[in-house]
């Protein structure tokens, strides 16, 4: 059984991410050719979340899975860097992408991790076990008209309790700030400190702030909790 999987959430229809899903592939088979990596594209236009899912779904046997938007920029070293967040927090969901501000103070303080409330969806690791609880507990208590993938996850996490946690710094760049499928459009939207797409991550020690990291103060937006189904 593999170890580790990657999707990347894929919307076909603009040229630009195309490219970029390309060059992320074309890095993950340079760093490690038999890993498996699929492109789950929205060929059928049926919007974010059913294509969230779908690459969820993806995992397979793999002990961890990666889902990545399309319009991402990786580290160098992205997958052994991913091995070393992996066995750093094994059971828990962690997120290689972050725009917090608390990122900041971490990084004052030189330590590696924040704790999140929600996860933003660009790019999260997912133990495989808990793949399964996500989908059965949004099928049951989110509604299917609701559009945002990372929402649902956010969700979930607040509803039942589980904490998330985000990479100081972010493994992942978001190129596609100006051009959201959803229109969700902002400069703000890209990581507060990125590695770099030209520097490699497997230097950073993930021990550091591991037992008591900053909580991030961003919350679950008020309005979505009109999509939630008791």
């Amino acid at each position: 059984m593999n170890d580790l999987s990657i999707a990347i959430q894929h919307a076909p229809g603009r040229a630009d991410r195309r490219q970029w899903a390309q060059s992320m592939i074309a890095q993950l088979r340079r760093e490690e050719p038999g890993l498996p990596v699929k492109l789950v594209a929205d060929a059928r236009l049926e919007g974010c979340w059913p294509t969230y899912r779908r690459a969820l779904e993806a995992a397979g046997g793999a002990g961890h899975h990666v889902v990545l938007q399309d319009d991402l920029a990786l580290c160098g070293d992205f997958v052994g860097s991913v091995r070393a967040v992996v066995r750093a927090r094994p059971d828990s969901l962690v997120a290689l992408y972050t725009n917090a501000d608390s990122v900041y103070r971490a990084r004052a303080r030189g330590e590696s991790w924040i704790e999140k409330a929600g996860v933003s969806g660009q790019a999260v690791v997912w133990p495989n076990g808990l793949i399964g609880e996500f989908i059965r507990w949004q099928d049951a208590h989110v509604r299917r008209d609701f559009p945002w993938d990372d929402a649902r996850v956010s969700m979930w996490l607040v509803g039942t309790g589980r904490r998330a946690f985000a990479t100081v710094p972010s493994l992942t760049q978001h190129l596609g700030c100006g051009a959201s499928t959803l229109g969700l459009n902002g400069r703000g939207k890209v990581a507060a400190w990125y590695v770099g797409s030209e520097r490699s991550a497997l230097g950073i020690d993930w021990s550091r702030g591991l037992s008591l990291p900053l909580k991030d103060t961003t919350h679950v937006r008020p309005e979505w909790w009109a999509y939630y189904v008791a």
